[in-house]
């Protein structure tokens, strides 16, 4: 574990300790209730809390220190007195950055960028000590936590940069300092802050800019937005590709859509890896990792046994057995991109009998949510699906224009659970995708409840 240096920290955030820590600082965190010995607990502010009431029951856990608001430190618990705490826990993994020499890669996009930093990171365990952005913990606060938590001594270090707002991944990426960077996909996602999709490019594509002359970018020349990303960087360029010649080309072995050839134009090689989810978008994030740790010097060995080591995040084509259904839950977030690419890669599936859909609306798409919804629908409408469930007030915009099948619009996901039960027949696959502010896992929940209560 990191081991921090009480004049380091007040060194880089500009604070003052009430009095220095007299156990080591092992751990930051933002969540009194993950304090305990070893920890620094930053007493973070927010609309609906305050940390600093929380001071109190952290000198409780055995914490080691806080780091709080100037006068605001309690004499139970060494406390770090800054201007801001927030501003110090980005200053603390800046200062810390510094001190870290392994190999440290950005990841962004409006979809995937999760799967592709679980992935790349389980392929370089394989080769080295490699730390990664836990779970989703990719903001201001997120991105800075995952980056205190690499050893100075790790050999690898994967992190995920999220956005709300046009400005928020340069910012990020002046704390992350990343060697290596890439987007794995731009599109509709956050059009509600930054209006357009050109905006949202730039914005994404600004990982890319960060880098330096010599740092490594990985460029997907099947994006329509490549050649912004070549103009941005000043670093090395590597490019992939799912359909034309690049650096790194993949394509489906043979007639079985499991597997993934990449032909390694570097070297004159190729080589064969088992996807480990089904999709075409699933081949280019695993084409996109693989592309990543090629470079790093792993072989194709490593990279299949790092395949074999992933495992999906929760919520991310999460494949469970419901009674005689087969439900895929995908609920954790959902953008049009990540729709479709979805809703494609489930209408391609086989299904002993018939194949359904429950669906949520997509938030952050602004003026555009309405047309968004709809455009949807009519995609939908082309895939022949036996049936579509949708929840919510944003859904009802996919109701109107998914014309296939059965359709079925319920306000809420307890509603959407009883007409499964009882429309949706035995042996059916079903989807569940929705923004996380839908929470329409909760279908599935209802639909295991009941089962249980039935026994």
């Amino acid at each position: 574990m990191p081991v921090f240096d009480a004049k380091d920290l007040a060194a880089w955030t500009g604070g003052t300790w009430t009095r220095e820590p007299e156990t080591a600082v092992t751990r930051v965190v933002h969540d009194s209730r993950e304090a305990g010995p070893g920890g620094l607990y930053v007493a973070l502010t927010g609309e609906r809390f305050d940390g600093h009431s929380f001071l109190a029951a952290v000198a409780d856990t055995g914490a080691a220190a806080a780091v709080c608001a100037r006068g605001r430190g309690i004499p139970e618990l060494a406390c770090l007195e800054v201007a801001d705490p927030q501003r110090a826990l980005e200053d603390m993994a800046r200062g810390y950055r510094q001190t870290l020499g392994g190999l440290v890669v950005g990841v962004t996009g409006s979809a995937g960028k999760t799967t592709v930093k679980d992935l790349l990171a389980c392929m370089l365990m394989q080769r080295g000590d490699t730390c990664k952005t836990r779970g989703n913990w990719n903001n201001h606060i997120g991105l800075p936590l995952s980056l205190l938590s690499m050893e100075r001594g790790d050999d690898f270090g994967v992190f995920e940069a999220g956005m709300n707002h046009a400005g928020e991944i340069g910012h990020l990426c002046g704390i992350l300092q990343p060697l290596c960077g890439l987007v794995t996909s731009i599109g509709e996602a956050h059009l509600e802050a930054l209006g357009s999709v050109e905006a949202i490019a730039a914005e994404k594509i600004s990982l890319l800019a960060s880098l330096p002359e010599d740092g490594l970018a990985l460029v997907d020349v099947d994006s329509p937005w490549k050649d912004q990303m070549l103009a941005r960087t000043r670093a090395r360029v590597v490019t992939c590709s799912l359909r034309t010649r690049a650096d790194y080309t993949g394509q489906p072995a043979g007639d079985r859509a499991a597997r993934l050839q990449i032909s390694d134009g570097a070297r004159g090689g190729v080589f064969e890896v088992t996807l480990p989810l089904p999709g075409t978008h699933m081949m280019r994030n695993v084409l996109q990792a693989a592309v990543v740790a090629r470079e790093f010097g792993l072989s194709p060995g490593e990279i299949q046994a790092g395949l074999q080591a992933f495992a999906p995040a929760p919520m991310r084509w999460e494949t469970l057995r419901v009674g005689t259904w087969s439900v895929i839950n995908d609920a954790y977030n959902a953008n049009p991109l990540s729709m479709r690419s979805s809703i494609k890669t489930f209408a391609r599936m086989e299904a002993p009998v018939e194949k359904w859909l429950v669906l949520g609306g997509m938030n952050e798409l602004g003026a555009e949510e309405a047309r968004a919804h709809r455009d949807l629908g009519v995609f939908i409408a082309s895939l022949g699906f036996h049936g579509v469930i949708t929840v919510g007030g944003k859904a009802r915009w996919i109701h109107e224009t998914a014309d296939a099948g059965e359709r079925i619009h319920l306000d809420t996901a307890a509603d959407a659970a009883a007409a499964v039960r009882e429309r949706v027949g035995a042996g059916a696959g079903i989807l569940v995708k929705a923004s996380r502010g839908d929470r329409l896992e909760t279908v599935i929940l209802d639909l295991q409840q009941h089962l249980k209560e039935k026994r």
